[in-house]
């Protein structure tokens, strides 16, 4: 943990300013220490140099997640060059300059991947937080930033002042016990005029993973111990990588007329040039998850209306998930509290 943190964070509980006692540092990183809430008294550790701001429970359902994905990120903590180019896909139509001397929050930081590369773009900081051990892989690829900071944090209970300009959420909102409220909670870490981006698994386009594919995860892989989740998702993961070498990519680039006829073009095209870790790895995300919602675009937009947002602009990537951003209204401020 940064010092410079200390000026975005409060209590989750009650939004109370912290204090810091630094017991452990590494040059200018604060390894491990206590926070203690100036309000209600409630201490949070430092450990390993992030800080755990966690309500005191969590349902059985965030906990199972958080497990799964926490194994997932620590286990798949490579960084590829691919993923600039794929998360400005993700917030589209924001670009690389909109990042520059804003302040930045990461809702749902995994790796930190996407922590990583908004720091690189320019933000004055950038705070990714996540409620898995994931944590622990997105400190050690963006340590090396001065810009950028992760918390081990809920999204139902961020506990981050609502100072930001830009937040955004990719691939996380959908694996919520409930992704509206999700939504709303990081929106009110906005300020004034602040804007969200979020990506969400599409209900349209996704029938046959919606029919054949989650039954198999709910039932079957998502209980399953991680690590023979882990296998069955190599062995899926092999003939697939074959298949976008070998057919998606050469029909797509050399024979466009024909790719028509190649079943879910769109999105296997769009990950035909990834590594094969990278691949395996997004395999292996699809069957260990315990929650994944499918989002109708109608339901999307109307969490942005919910929440007041303009300029609001949803678009469907790869033909089948949503994108989409808005700007908070100029009432947000006084609205958001702590």
């Amino acid at each position: 943990m940064k010092q410079r943190l200390l000026d975005l964070i409060i209590c989750p509980l009650c939004a109370g300013s912290l204090n810091l006692q630094a017991t452990a540092m590494d040059g200018k990183e604060i390894m491990e220490g206590r926070l203690t809430c100036q309000s209600c008294g409630k201490p949070y550790l430092i450990v390993r140099g992030v800080p755990r701001l966690l309500p005191d429970t969590f349902s059985a359902e965030q906990q199972a997640t958080a497990e799964a994905f926490g194994y997932e990120w620590t286990h798949f903590n490579h960084i590829d060059d691919t993923y600039e180019k794929e998360f400005l896909d993700w917030v589209h139509p924001i670009q690389k300059d909109y990042f520059r001397d804003k302040l930045i929050m990461d809702g749902g930081c995994g790796k930190g991947r996407h922590t990583m590369l908004s720091a690189a773009f320019g933000a004055a900081d950038v705070v990714g937080i996540d409620i898995s051990d994931a944590v622990e892989a997105a400190f050690a690829n963006t340590r090396h930033l001065p810009n950028a900071h992760v918390v081990q944090a809920d999204i139902y209970h961020v506990p981050l002042r609502p100072v930001f300009d830009y937040a955004y959420s990719i691939g996380v909102l959908h694996h919520l016990p409930d992704p509206r409220g999700g939504f709303l909670s990081l929106i009110r870490r906005l300020k004034s005029g602040g804007r969200m981006s979020a990506w969400v698994y599409g209900a349209e386009g996704n029938w046959w993973i919606t029919h054949l594919v989650s039954p198999v995860r709910e039932v079957v892989t998502s209980r399953l111990p991680p690590a023979v989740t882990k296998a069955i998702s190599f062995a899926i993961a092999v003939p697939m990588q074959l298949a976008l070498r070998l057919i998606y990519k050469p029909v797509n680039e050399r024979l466009p007329g024909l790719k028509r006829l190649l079943f879910y073009n769109d999105y296997l095209y769009s990950i035909s040039g990834f590594s094969f870790r990278e691949n395996y790895s997004t395999v292996f995300d699809h069957l260990v998850a315990p929650t994944a919602f499918y989002i109708h675009r109608d339901e999307f937009s109307a969490w942005m209306t919910e929440a007041s947002l303009s300029d609001v602009n949803i678009t469907w990537r790869n033909r089948n998930s949503w994108r989409g951003t808005g700007v908070t209204p100029a009432w947000e401020s006084a609205t958001a509290g702590r």
